[in-house]
Order: C-alpha cells, then sequence, then structure tokens
C-alpha cells in the first residue's frame, strides 16, 4: 500500500486527513496507542501515531514472547518492550 491509499492531503493548507483504508489498515493499531485516526490532521500527527503503535505493537508481542527464545531477545534487545 503506498502514502496515496493510506491519507490524502490539502495541497494548500498541508492538512491531511486519513482514507478509509489508511484507517482500516491502521486504525485499530491507533487507537491502541492513544490516538483517534479521524483526529489526526497533520504529518507530525501521524509520523508520532506511527512511532507510538511500533512501540505498543511491540511491548504487545514481547508480553507474548519475551523470555522465550534467547536469540530473539538479544536481536531484539533495545526495542520497546525488551529494554
Amino acid at each position: 500500500m503506498n502514502t496515496r491509499q493510506i491519507f490524502i492531503q490539502d495541497p494548500i493548507t498541508k492538512r491531511i486527513r486519513l482514507t478509509n483504508a489508511g484507517i482500516e489498515k491502521y486504525g485499530v493499531r491507533f487507537l491502541r496507542a492513544g490516538f483517534q485516526p479521524s483526529q489526526i490532521r497533520t504529518m507530525e500527527t501521524l509520523k508520532a501515531a506511527v512511532d507510538a503503535s511500533f512501540a505498543s505493537e511491540m511491548e504487545r508481542l514481547a508480553s507474548t514472547t519475551k523470555g522465550r527464545n534467547a536469540d530473539l531477545d538479544e536481536i531484539l534487545n533495545g526495542l520497546p518492550g525488551w529494554e
């Protein structure tokens, strides 16, 4: 999926809006990370939502996986949930 399918941006104001496809693909992840997809209006907020959702997903993965495989723990050391 390319960025044109995730959001649209007003060329004058630079404000953005997630498309239905973007909300379908990332909406739940953004909500888990504390971002309301319909309220994302700037690229800075979108980047923050992406970063926060990555950290949230990694912490969720760590809660079920961390400590079960030493090699994986070593590879992921330093990422959220594996600090």
